[in-house]
């Protein structure tokens, strides 16, 4: 009974500052008139009113001794409406996915007061808080966390002056990163620069239909907001298809080609949801050694830091979409001067065997090798015309030298994948903007620098067997197949992240293998 009437009173006193007829008022008690701001939250902070906004008895036990540390002087609102502050603390909360988080993961509710403004916004604010600190997903389960409170102090924590974006100060929540930075501010530019796009299409190449392609391209890029509807000609939309390129990590040649329109047929709405999964990403990462190789798929680079300075960067080609490149963690250990490369059993059996079949002298020409149960066969005795895919009974291994598939220098690493990095004789893939040529494996371009910043960092704190730099131009003068084991093995992480920084601009890569589907669906439950 008590609580009913304290909900009662509320709801007079409420009614009564919100209206703004004169005869209302002097309808209502005159104690309800002169009542504090104060009082008034402290009759709101009950259970029963709680409870009728939909919050259970956590958020009610939280909100209790949130207010009555404050002694119940509210934090967002005055006398008789939301502050300044709390206007554009509202707004914010209500569309919380600028700050990366996804849709209805806090849901803000209708308010009919500044009362309950005062009330949501703190639970909102708090809730969103938990989540920048502490992540969405659980990736190693591959779940989503429950929604939290953070530590009542760091409510506190949140402060914002009058004349700055209020958005920014949740940037400090987050992860101390600068990638993360980046994101955050490139979210919210892409969401006050271009509508919320959520229209997909089915833009092919221009190879194919030229008048359809440039058809679909224009309204993808008005709808998108890259141009403007009473440009019509080919050069302003060239212009607008550069710049679409660049913020999407594609060449911009303004050609609408394989990957810029797969890319198109993407609504903008979906590159949000990639953005903030990217950011989660970045909230739930490892802690990273002093030393160690960090290469990220749809970024098609290999970078290595030592005491989180970069000390080489390389371009990568990974696995086809049918041969995808895995993510790992494994370690360094060995650098292979002139590697053998033994072919795997699926490419022998499904890509090679045609290519004997039909040149008998394939193998030679190619310096393969080839076995059975360990002995040397000569391939000229075989009657390949009897050998099928599916019971194929040899292995074939390259030879080391320039034409062999590894190149040069082979990282090698032992994982379940049976992947690694090394060097190609196909130079030429480098200078594609989407690099998914492999079988699986990480093409890395200028391999032998990357072999010389390593094998120079190995000695740190140890004797290194005495291989030096120059010992690895020496090795590689000789065209001998050597190995160097290296002293202190290096970590190495294969991520997938689609979304990332180059240098203070944020860059929105093809999600090239889809694995960020399954992800944001998570996000989503």
């Amino acid at each position: 009974m008590k609580s009913l009437l304290a909900i009662l009173t509320l709801s007079l006193l409420l009614f009564n500052c919100s209206d703004t007829n004169d005869d209302t008022v002097e309808t209502q008690p005159f104690e309800y008139q002169n009542i504090s701001i104060s009082e008034k939250l402290k009759l709101a902070i009950t259970s029963d009113y709680i409870k009728g906004l939909g919050y259970d008895d956590e958020t009610y036990a939280y909100l209790n001794e949130y207010y009555n540390k404050r002694n119940h002087q509210p934090r967002w609102v005055n006398d008789s409406m939301l502050t300044d502050v709390g206007g554009r603390l509202k707004n914010v909360m209500k569309n919380n996915f600028v700050l990366g988080i996804p849709h209805h993961r806090i849901n803000y509710g209708n308010s009919d007061n500044y009362i309950q403004d005062e009330i949501q916004i703190t639970v909102s604010l708090a809730r969103t808080i938990n989540d920048l600190e502490t992540g969405i997903i659980d990736f190693e389960t591959k779940k989503k966390r429950p929604v939290q409170f953070t530590d009542i102090a760091k409510l506190d924590d949140f402060q914002a002056l009058e004349d700055d974006d209020i958005r920014d100060q949740f940037i400090k929540f987050g992860p101390e990163d600068s990638t993360y930075s980046v994101l955050c501010k490139g979210l919210a530019q892409l969401i006050d620069n271009y509508p919320m796009d959520t229209s997909t299409y089915e833009i092919r190449s221009i190879k194919y239909d030229t008048l359809s392609a440039v058809e679909g391209t224009w309204k993808a890029l008005i709808s998108k907001g890259y141009l403007a509807e009473d440009v019509i000609d080919t050069t302003g939309m060239a212009q607008a298809l550069q710049t679409f390129q660049i913020d999407n990590g594609l060449k911009p040649d303004g050609i609408i080609g394989k990957y810029t329109s797969k890319s198109l047929n993407e609504s903008t709405y979906n590159k949000v949801q990639r953005i903030i999964l990217a950011m989660d990403k970045i909230r739930g990462q490892r802690t990273y050694p002093d030393k160690y190789i960090r290469i990220n798929i749809p970024e098609y680079k290999l970078r290595f830091y030592i005491n989180d300075s970069l000390k080489s960067a390389h371009n990568i080609v990974v696995g086809k979409y049918e041969n995808q490149t895995p993510e790992l963690e494994a370690k360094l250990r060995r650098i292979i001067v002139y590697p053998y490369w033994n072919v795997p059993y699926s490419i022998s059996s499904k890509e090679l065997l045609p290519s004997i079949k039909y040149d008998s002298g394939y193998l030679a020409k190619h310096d393969y090798k080839l076995y059975r149960n360990g002995e040397e066969v000569d391939p000229i005795g075989v009657d390949w015309k009897g050998i099928r895919r599916n019971a194929f009974p040899f292995k074939i291994v390259q030879q080391p030298g320039p034409g062999n598939a590894m190149g040069i220098i082979k990282f090698d690493f032992y994982n379940k994948h049976s992947v690694y990095f090394h060097d190609t004789p196909s130079k030429g893939l480098f200078s594609a903007d989407v690099r998914a040529f492999s079988h699986g494996c990480m093409r890395t371009q200028f391999p032998v620098a990357l072999a010389k910043e390593i094998i120079k960092r190995d000695k740190i704190g140890k004797k290194r067997n005495d291989i030096i730099v120059d010992s690895l131009d020496n090795m590689l003068g000789r065209a001998e197949h050597q190995q160097i084991r290296l002293v202190d093995p290096i970590p190495i992480y294969v991520d997938y992240v689609t979304v990332v920084r180059e240098k203070e601009r944020m860059v929105v890569y093809l999600d090239i293998y889809g694995r960020d589907k399954e992800y944001i669906q998570i996000m989503h439950e």
